[in-house]
């Protein structure tokens, strides 16, 4: 992407603050949500009117205007914790990020804020379906409810027995790893014995020349001086071609005569 972008200020408008590029921990996760809204006015007025948003980055598309907001990137200068917002002919739809260890309640509700900043500025652009957004408001605010009214102790109580759950489950994936490499590692072990074991079989399985002649001198003797080279072949798992060297060999050295 062209131009990174910065997370809205904590009084709730738009504004912006530098970009982190520190290293995190774990893969961000993705939600969004959609709300029914009908477009006024023509793309060029719209991105007119949000071009003073100089953290956003606005692309045009066929049937949509993106708002693409990186708030923050990790140390490969990848987006991290971001938002896009599609805003489409008959509704506004918005994709966002949000940290494996932050609240997921915490984040939605902020960018249901960073929406009705934008709402304001689109507030002659576009006819949003209110009830829709103040449903979800509503849904969002009832979540948060439950943790404002809970006491330190019943809060701290949540917190613990979630740390304990997370340590048993870090724990559990470290002995499957730690597992994992074992099996590894025997199988490399298997694979590198069975390799030898088929060398030795195969070492076993040549003969020498000095061996294959005596083996031919008893076939000969147990078969009337006579040699079914194919046979021979088979039954001792030795090539024909080897077979025939080896007759020949025999023949040569007057081991063997032809007959006539």
């Amino acid at each position: 992407m062209a131009s990174t972008a910065n997370k809205q200020t904590s009084s709730g408008g738009v504004g912006s603050v530098s970009s982190s590029s520190k290293e995190m921990v774990g893969e961000p996760l993705v939600e969004g949500f959609r709300v029914e809204a009908k477009r006024l006015k023509e793309a060029d007025e719209i991105i007119s009117a949000l071009s003073s948003l100089q953290f956003l980055q606005i692309v045009q598309t066929k049937n949509s205007i993106v708002l693409i907001n990186i708030e923050r990137v990790d140390i490969q200068k990848r987006p991290y914790l971001f938002s896009i917002t599609y805003l489409n002919p008959d509704s506004i739809e918005i994709l966002y990020s949000y940290l494996p260890d932050a609240s997921p309640k915490k984040r939605r509700l902020d960018i249901v804020r960073y929406l009705i900043n934008l709402a304001t500025l689109l507030e002659n652009l576009y006819f949003i379906n209110h009830a829709q957004l103040f449903q979800l408001i509503d849904n969002i605010l009832a979540r948060l409810t439950e943790y404002t009214v809970a006491t330190y102790d019943e809060l701290f109580s949540r917190y613990d027995a979630l740390k304990e759950e997370n340590d048993r489950t870090k724990k559990i994936a470290a002995e499957l790893i730690a597992a994992n490499e074992k099996l590894n590692k025997a199988n490399r072990e298997l694979k590198e014995r069975e390799t030898e074991l088929l060398l030795r079989i195969k070492e076993l399985e040549t003969y020498s020349d000095d061996v294959l002649m005596m083996k031919i001198q008893s076939w000969l003797m147990e078969h009337n001086f006579e040699i079914n080279i194919s046979d021979f072949s088979r039954i001792n798992r030795v090539s024909e071609t080897r077979v025939e060297q080896i007759l020949n060999k025999m023949v040569r050295e007057g081991l063997l005569t032809l007959r006539e």
